[in-house]
């Protein structure tokens, strides 16, 4: 599942949770400032909270794993030196997973597309209204400007804007009525609500409470200015003009009509039900409702903010520890892949081999390093001889797994992402598989992984000559600068080491030693 999958699906888990509680234990009750801002709030802290890692004092305990099954693995051949993909061979159809995404992707921005070209429309449909109207048709009253039109659905507001219908006489009593609703949308900044809302909504538009928390914001906006307004007159009047104005054309969603109606509807169904119910009860206080909004935010912060960390004394497996060669590739007078910039892959393969290193106490595996400065492994002369005295090296300590650390050098800058190699000819291919496998489910959670593995023609003599697991892997492609940008930060190092122990993890437990 894409990250970008992840994060919609708990913005929907949030403002779900939150817009439900509002339904149970706010929803029409009379402290509307308070709905307003909590309405307000739920998409922000829904956008938000996936982001925000708060720390967490707590240890989780890791449990066994299942590991992947892999789609298929691809045959590779060197150019130049370097790893290069050729043409698929193996086990299973390579899955078309990149196709899906693409094109959900592609439907997913072309929809939100239109939704902001309607949410453009409306915005020129007001711009279009006030420039109909002639000088002497618009009234200046301060900083509000007031328009005069023969509109069917005005009287409506919108930012500093009112827009009046001549049949309504603002001298009679609802008319006076009807003005102070007009005013209060505009001395209460409704309008910017909306032209927050809206295009949240767009951006948003697979989560249906977004569109659910748009329609009642407004039915707030409603509430609120119909409080201020019956603060004089009569409000049996008041509701009666409610529902006369409710038979006219609606406005534009974006405007604040007197009438409120959005669309046509029956009168049950409308909000106006709604509006002249609140107009007619008595106000009562839940100070209840609003004060279990706490428990809840904590809640939800930490179930989406919190991060628990493994226990340092975690034990996968009784006995003694997990032996796992790491392999950083090249060194000494051998610099392996060398970009543009002068940058060298040696250097990149003995941090992140040192990074594991680092890291690996907190798995209850032992790492042991072919080499731990900038020299070839075993201070050999030759790249032949550090060859062969890595394989010995994993073989004479009698390591549970080797893996070898490269980074790739394609000819390209647009081929990007993880990629992990493995032996035909090693004595444990089977395990290498299945190694490779849960390094693949690892990896993908940090950075773009290939999710098939790669075999090449020619030997790997590291993969070949070890008598254990063996895999390699190519931490990207350094001719790529988001590649190269990602693998050189030390930060996104810890993150790939982890994901590393953590495979290593998930393998041994699926091959408990007697």
């Amino acid at each position: 599942m894409s990250i970008v999958t992840v994060y919609l699906l708990k913005i929907i888990l949030l403002s779900g949770s939150l817009y439900s509680y509002y339904r149970i234990f706010l929803a029409d009750r009379h402290f509307h400032r308070f709905n307003r801002l909590f309405l307000l709030g739920i998409p922000l802290l829904a956008l938000a909270l996936p982001f925000i890692h708060l720390p967490f004092g707590g240890y989780f305990w890791r449990t066994g794993q299942t590991i992947p099954s892999l789609p298929g693995i691809t045959s590779a051949t060197p150019q130049d030196g370097q790893w290069h993909e050729t043409d698929a061979i193996t086990p299973g159809p390579l899955p078309a997973t990149a196709d899906w995404t693409m094109l959900a992707a592609i439907a997913y921005i072309l929809i939100a597309l239109v939704l902001f070209y309607l949410f453009l429309r409306e915005l020129r449909y007001i711009w279009l209204l006030a420039k109909a109207c002639s000088v002497e048709k618009v009234v200046r009253l301060g900083h509000i400007r007031l328009f005069l039109t023969t509109e069917p659905s005005a009287p409506f507001s919108f930012l500093n804007c009112i827009f009046w219908n001549d049949q309504l006489d603002r001298d009679s009593s609802l008319g006076r009525q009807v003005f102070r609703h007009e005013l209060n949308h505009i001395r209460q900044r409704h309008s910017l609500d909306l032209l927050l809302l809206k295009p949240l909504t767009a951006l948003c538009w697979i989560n249906p409470f977004f569109h659910l928390i748009y329609r009642e914001i407004k039915v707030i906006h409603e509430f609120l200015a119909d409080n201020d307004a019956i603060t004089e007159g009569d409000r049996y009047q008041y509701a009666e003009g409610l529902v006369w104005q409710t038979v006219r054309n609606p406005p534009s969603s974006l405007l604040h009509a007197f009438s409120g109606k959005t669309q046509s509807r029956a009168f049950i169904q409308s909000p106006i039900k709604r509006r002249i119910t609140m107009i007619t009860r008595t106000s009562r206080n839940n100070l209840l409702g609003r004060a279990m909004i706490l428990p809840l935010l904590l809640l939800l912060c930490c179930a989406f903010a919190a991060r628990l960390q493994p226990h340092p004394n975690t034990r996968l497996i009784d006995g003694p520890l997990l032996t796992v060669v790491i392999d950083a590739g090249h060194g000494g007078i051998d610099p392996g892949a060398v970009n543009k910039d002068g940058v060298q892959e040696k250097d990149i393969n003995l941090a992140l081999a040192e990074k594991v290193k680092q890291l690996a106490g907190e798995y209850n595996v032992r790492v042991l390093l072919t080499r731990d400065k900038d020299e070839l492994s075993g201070n050999k002369a030759t790249v032949r001889e550090s060859l062969m005295y890595r394989a010995q090296m994993a073989n004479d300590n009698k390591a549970d797994l080797f893996i070898a650390i490269h980074t790739d050098m394609q000819p390209s800058a647009y081929v990007k992402g993880f990629n992990i190699y493995v032996a035909e000819n090693n004595t444990h291919y089977a395990q290498c598989v299945e190694l490779g496998s849960a390094l693949t489910a690892s990896l993908q959670k940090t950075y773009t992984t290939e999710v098939a593995l790669k075999k090449r023609k020619e030997n790997i003599y590291v993969l070949r000559g070890t008598n254990m697991p063996a895999v390699l892997l190519s931490f990207g492609n350094m001719n790529n600068e988001e590649d190269l940008s990602f693998i050189r930060k030390e930060d996104n190092q810890e993150k790939v080491a982890r994901d590393v122990l953590e495979a290593v993890q998930t393998y041994a437990k699926a091959h408990p030693r007697q």
